[in-house]
């Protein structure tokens, strides 16, 4: 598209360019909490107090009593205590949580099979997941009915908020849009990994200064689970991002509200807050055992869940028929710097997961976002120049480096090897001189300083060589500069799962029986093994396996694969045999083998040094 001349740092230029830019987000059918004002919410909550040492909290405002203001001035007078926000203050139970369920109106939702986009040990690592909720601080399941209803009471409207801020540095301006939801109900609704009070996503569009002065769009990220850096943002000419007009269309998580480039279901693997020699060492175990899985993709702590992106819900945005409506925020408006608190319940959970998140500009632990703080970092964009342009300039600047360090080079050359040679001439002048003197037989004499001398004059020409090359690269590139494709920055390009087909849907049945089928074997091991523990619990997960390479279409290659195992297994388990039954004639074959081995060695040696 073309340039836009660049706005001034004034808060109706910068309104100007967020409306020019701001996102089009679409939801998934079933989705019960869309971006709400800050101010509804909090005007609904209670803020609490958590001082260390003491063992229950305080309540600092009851629901109806804060506000944006108070809110404000108690994060700045009670910022070295825990503070959160509390919106659901009791649960819904029994014949409410039945009434809610009927009334809500919820549009139905198909679930998918979540486990079969995993193996076997990724099923059983969610299990003890699963099992943990009940040691762990939760949301409880109620939580989401009443916090459905206070939103649907007092928050819900057809024109939604998004909190907006404007941030320039290295060549680039950033457009920070952060959106706010009551809840993230991807646990209770959705089946994901977690439910928590409140949620912050946000959207970055990155506008690059052009030389000439103006602005183009250059990259946007959205914010993502397990996305860090490089792939947490994509091109602007990316071919995976839909756009209506200049605003990007954004696929939320249905529940977790994380944003998506392209619609579709995908296995999302959140990372626990395990220590990663474990993760690895699992992983390598695995690798080992299921040698078909060496090709995998990484699935961080092995907890894989399905993000549902569909985008057949509601839409928000141009050409939607619900609207945006930007508040401008920054470092000095006072809510978002002073209050360092939780926006909603803090469960104290030890995951993290089911914890309400900081706001915009904090973390929990109350450190500043390097998201917030640095944009252009958090996004990885320090080493990535602003426009075409700007890279023709520093290839010239650097040019320029290089010529004068090879007209350096050149002459530093010219009198090192001056200096050798010098040097050459003398000692072969003192060796004549020593040969006509009478000695034995003449010495060729090398000097220390000749000896550092020549080495250094090599690796002036290494460096030469190497300045010689990066200098012929770039002349190349002014003729034919460089075009990178779209994804050339990007580690791993998230992509949502292929379509349902007859295999999947069996592989959809066993995945989710699987785990509890292994459990009730391990149960009938335990009490009564057909033939003993040992063999009983190696049938059980051979059949396991098996039954899972059937499903994933990979019988054929589990069975060859098993097949060479068990040939090794007995080949090995018949040589120790052999050697037990006859150790003295297996010890004395060891002894000759080995004496022979040595001598081949010695001889070998000999004829080298001969």
């Amino acid at each position: 598209m073309a340039d836009i001349p660049a706005a001034s740092d004034t808060g109706e230029g910068d309104l100007a360019l967020l409306r020019a830019y701001e996102p089009v987000i679409r939801y998934t059918a079933g989705e019960l909490f869309l971006p709400t004002a800050v101010g509804a919410y909090v005007g609904r909550a209670a803020l609490w107090r958590r001082r260390s040492g003491e063992r229950r909290d305080e309540c600092l405002a009851q629901t109806g009593e804060l506000t944006l203001e108070r809110l404000a001035e108690a994060g700045d007078r009670f910022a070295g205590d825990g503070l959160y926000l509390r919106l659901v203050d009791r649960p819904m139970r029994g014949a409410e949580y039945r009434r809610w369920r009927r009334d809500a109106a919820q549009p139905s939702f198909r679930p998918s099979s979540r486990f079969a986009a995993v193996g076997l040990f990724a099923r059983l690592v969610d299990a003890g997941l699963r099992l943990s909720l009940l040691l762990r601080g939760t949301v409880p399941g109620g939580t989401r009915a009443a916090a459905h209803h206070l939103y649907a009471t007092h928050m819900q409207g057809n024109d939604h908020p998004y909190y907006a801020r404007v941030f320039r540095d290295g060549g680039y301006v950033a457009l920070q849009y952060w959106y706010f939801y009551p809840m993230n109900d991807w646990r209770s609704t959705f089946s994901g990994i977690n439910d928590h009070e409140a949620d912050w996503e946000q959207v970055t569009i990155f506008l690059a200064e052009t030389l000439g002065g103006s602005l183009c769009p250059a990259w946007v990220a959205f914010s993502a689970h397990d996305e860090v850096g490089d792939d947490l943002r994509r091109r602007w000419d990316d071919p995976d991002i839909e756009f209506v007009g200049t605003h990007p269309v954004v696929y939320a998580g249905a529940g977790s509200h994380a944003g998506a480039y392209l619609p579709g279901e995908y296995v999302t693997t959140v990372a626990l807050a395990w220590p990663n020699r474990l993760r690895v060492a699992s992983r390598q175990v695995v690798r080992a055992l299921l040698p078909w899985t060496r090709d995998a993709p990484e699935t961080s702590a092995g907890v894989p869940f399905i993000d549902y992106h569909r985008g057949d819900g509601v839409g928000i945005g141009v050409g939607e028929r619900r609207a945006w409506h930007p508040v401008l925020i920054d470092d000095d408006t006072p809510w978002v710097r002073n209050y360092r608190g939780l926006w909603g319940l803090d469960t104290r959970d030890h995951f993290g997961g089911e914890r309400a998140p900081a706001g915009p500009r904090y973390e929990r632990d109350g450190a500043v976002r390097s998201g917030w703080a640095n944009p252009v970092a958090w996004a990885g964009l320090d080493e990535e120049y602003p426009t075409v342009e700007h890279g023709a300039v520093l290839l010239e600047r650097r040019a320029n480096q290089l010529e004068r360090r090879l007209a350096g080079l050149a002459v530093e050359i010219d009198d090192r090897r001056r200096a050798a040679r010098e040097s050459r001439a003398s000692n072969r002048a003192r060796a004549a001189f020593a040969s006509h003197a009478g000695a034995d037989k003449p010495r060729r004499h090398r000097t220390g300083p000749d000896r550092h001398g020549t080495e250094a004059l090599a690796r002036l020409r290494t460096e030469q060589t190497a300045l010689r090359e990066e200098l012929d690269a770039i002349v190349r590139a002014r003729t034919q500069p460089p075009i990178d494709t779209p994804h050339a920055h990007l580690r791993r390009r998230a992509l949502p799962l292929t379509a349902d087909t007859p295999r999947q849907r069996f592989l959809a049945i066993w995945s989710a029986a699987s785990v509890s089928v292994m459990l009730a074997g391990i149960a009938l091991v335990v009490i009564s093994p057909p033939v003993g523990v040992l063999w009983s619990s190696a049938g059980l997960i051979a059949l396991m396996l098996a039954i899972e390479a059937a499903a994933r279409g990979r019988l054929v290659r589990f069975t060859a694969t098993m097949g060479a195992a068990g040939a090794v297994v007995f080949a090995v388990l018949g040589a120790v045999e052999v050697v037990v039954r006859n150790w003295r004639a297996g010890a004395a074959a060891v002894l000759i083998l080995a004496s022979c081995a040595l001598l081949v060695a010695n001889l070998r040696t000999w004829m080298i040094n001969r």
